[in-house]
C-alpha cells in the first residue's frame, strides 16, 4: 500500500483539488482502491462528498489522533463510492492542536498504525492525506505515516517562499517523514511571471513534476458541482493534466501492476 501526502505550508494552492482528483483517477481508471483522509479542520474534503455530514457522529482523524476509534481501521471510514472511501476531517481538529500543546493530548503516530492496519487488511492500494496549511498534529501525523509528500505550489512569491521552508522542515524529519514525490506547479498560465517563476522552481534541486495543472475556471466550477474535474470536464486542460500527472507520478508502478 502506497501512502502519499498532499502538503504545502501555503493554502490556497490546490492540495484538496489535487488529493480529490489523484484519487478519482487512481480509482476510475486504473480501478485502485484509495482511502482520503482530511487532516484539515476547514473539512473541504469532507464537505466536497459528503456536505451534510456531521462529524459529531464518529469515525474522523481527530478520533484516530486520540484513540477514540476501534482498532479495526474499515469502520472509521465512508464509502465514497466503489473502490474510494474517506475518512472525514472534523472542526475537532483545531481543538486537537490546543490540547496537544497544553495538555499533550493526541498521537502523532496514531495516522501510522491506521494505514498499518489499513495495509494488513490488504483492501486498499493507495492511503492518500489532504493536510492543511502548515504543521498542525493532524499533518505531522500525516507526514509520519506517509511514504512520499506532493507539493502543489501557485507560481508566485508567497508560494515560493512557503515550498523553501517546506523543503527544510522535511530534511528535518527526513528520517522518520516522508521522501519528496516532487512539486507540482498548479493554475499554470502563460505569462512572463509564471514562465521566469517555474524556471525558478525548477533550479532549485527538488524534485519538480514535468507536468503543470492549467489555469481552468472549470476547477472551481467543478468545486460548486462537487465532482472531481476529470468527471465534471474531462476536455479541460486542468483535467488533460491531471491525468498526465497520474500517468508521470504512478505510470511506472500502474504499468508493473499491468494496468
Amino acid at each position: 500500500m502506497k501512502t502519499i501526502a498532499i502538503m504545502n505550508n501555503k493554502g490556497g494552492v490546490g492540495k484538496t483539488v489535487t488529493a480529490i482528483n489523484l484519487a478519482d483517477i487512481l480509482v476510475r481508471d486504473y480501478h485502485k482502491r484509495v482511502v482520503l483522509a482530511d487532516c484539515d479542520g476547514q473539512m473541504n474534503l469532507t464537505r466536497f462528498f459528503f456536505p451534510e455530514l456531521n462529524p459529531t457522529d464518529g469515525g474522523t482523524v481527530a478520533e484516530v489522533l486520540t484513540g477514540e476509534h476501534e482498532p479495526y481501521w474499515r469502520e472509521n471510514v465512508i464509502a465514497v463510492f466503489a473502490g474510494l472511501d474517506l475518512l472525514p476531517g472534523s472542526p475537532a481538529l483545531y481543538d486537537l492542536d490546543l490540547l496537544a500543546i497544553r495538555d499533550g493530548l493526541g498521537d502523532p503516530h496514531a495516522l501510522a498504525r491506521f494505514c498499518r492496519a489499513a495495509a494488513e487488511e490488504g483492501e486498499t492500494d493507495y492511503f492518500i492525506f489532504d493536510c492543511p496549511p502548515g504543521y498542525t498534529l493532524a499533518s505531522v501525523s500525516a507526514l509520519i505515516a506517509a511514504g512520499e509528500v506532493v507539493i502543489p505550489m501557485l507560481v508566485d512569491g508567497f508560494s515560493f517562499a512557503g515550498m523553501m521552508d517546506m523543503k527544510d522542515q522535511l530534511a528535518s524529519l527526513q528520517r522518520s517523514g516522508p521522501q519528496i514525490a516532487g512539486v507540482l506547479v498548479t493554475q499554470w498560465h502563460n505569462s512572463d511571471v509564471v514562465r521566469q517563476g517555474e524556471s525558478l522552481v525548477r533550479g532549485l534541486g527538488v524534485p519538480v513534476f514535468k507536468t503543470a495543472i492549467r489555469r481552468t475556471d472549470k476547477v472551481p466550477e467543478s468545486t460548486f458541482d462537487r465532482q472531481p474535474i476529470v468527471r465534471y470536464s474531462p476536455g479541460s486542460a486542468a483535467a488533460q493534466d491531471y491525468r498526465r500527472w497520474v500517468r508521470e507520478y504512478l505510470g511506472g508502478e500502474l504499468d508493473a501492476e499491468g494496468v
